[in-house]
């Protein structure tokens, strides 16, 4: 995901609003940027082995990092979609998420769990048009206190929560939800079965589980490659991912959880006419805001001006750091967008069998 601002009428007033919170969150989380961003990148240094091993540490100091650059610019849904034509950039987020409700055929009065909700943007677009009663989880503390703050603020308190825990050991009894999904989030995981287990086990029997999975394209990415190679190193660090799999892994994977498979296919292909592929907000140009960052001149720019502002103690010491670990983790998802080696949206449909 890539930092900008898209269709604000007032971007400086943004841009003063996102330091004040990423000041305040400094203060009352006892976040060191500096130190968070040094440590963060110290554990990309390591071992692919060494990283699923501390997974959890490094996916929650990513998120300590990322969640106000991304709500920044982002709004409050972390994730990509095709943006199809005559659409705006946020419907494209609700008519993406929307699918995931109509393939679970979720209805008022089931009981649901976001597996890795971020602040809650798709839950509580998913709740409002299905009915549906939806628990969020996410590892990072500063996360689940900024979506309920959210769903307070909307009056959605009574449908929706989110509340801290580790999805490779749910914070759930066994066959608690009628319905589970995932929306970018697994890729988390340091192992694909141990997470899509603990789905198993708090599906309800009969229940149904659907994801958009990041995953490498199996038959198009070249593990040999130098550039290939590079885009899936620069995708990892800059999204917090400890490594990527394949496309015919995670269909694997769902199969050796006990989940049945029904579907799965890379949405990234849907035919889209007239309209824009997923990695549009990440190249360079200038219909999108985010767009103007990943020119030459946009990216010295901010360089130069989020320097300034550390300087003058407007922005945390480690700022900086941060956006360029973002920026390049733009550009690799960019770059595998295009040649087609990497997709953010390979869609499973799997069931809990009934017995």
């Amino acid at each position: 995901m890539a930092v900008g601002i898209l269709g604000l009428a007032d971007p400086i007033w943004k841009l003063l609003v996102f330091f004040r919170s990423f000041l305040w969150q400094e203060k009352t989380q006892k976040l060191d940027v500096g130190d968070s961003i040094d440590q963060y990148n110290g554990l990309h240094e390591a071992s692919v082995s060494a990283r699923e091993d501390k997974y959890a540490k490094l996916v929650d100091a990513y998120y300590d990092l990322a969640t106000i650059f991304y709500e920044w610019g982002w709004g409050d849904k972390f994730h990509f979609a095709l943006r199809k034509k005559e659409e705006t950039f946020y419907r494209s987020f609700e008519r993406h998420e929307e699918f995931i409700s109509d393939k679970l055929g979720m209805k008022k009065g089931d009981k649901v769990l976001d597996c890795g909700c971020g602040i809650g943007g798709p839950y509580r677009t998913i709740a409002k048009y299905s009915g549906a009663d939806i628990t969020g989880i996410s590892i990072n503390n500063y996360q689940v206190k900024r979506a309920n703050q959210i769903n307070t603020s909307q009056n959605l308190h009574g449908q929706v929560r989110s509340v801290q825990g580790d999805f490779m050991k749910l914070p759930f009894a066994d066959n608690s939800f009628d319905h589970v999904y995932a929306i970018e989030a697994t890729c988390h995981a340091p192992n694909r079965v141990g997470v899509y287990s603990e789905i198993f086990r708090v599906l309800k029997p009969g229940g149904k589980f659907a994801c958009y999975e990041w995953c490498l394209v199996d038959n198009k990415y070249i593990s040999k490659d130098a550039d290939h190679q590079r885009v899936k190193k620069w995708i990892e660090e800059g999204d917090g991912l400890p490594d990527m799999a394949l496309t015919k892994d995670v269909d694997g994977a769902i199969i050796e959880s006990g989940l049945k498979l029904l579907e799965s296919e890379d949405r990234a292909l849907v035919m889209n006419p007239g309209g824009d592929p997923w990695y549009t907000p990440l190249v360079p140009g200038v219909r999108y805001f985010t767009q103007l960052q990943f020119t030459a001149l946009g990216a010295q720019a901010m360089v130069i001006l989020l320097n300034v502002l550390e300087t003058i103690r407007l922005a945390p010491a480690g700022t900086v750091k941060v956006q360029k670990m973002l920026h390049r983790g733009g550009r690799g998802c960019a770059e595998g967008g295009i040649t087609g080696i990497f997709t953010p949206m390979w869609f499973m449909l799997a069931q809990k069998p009934e017995k």
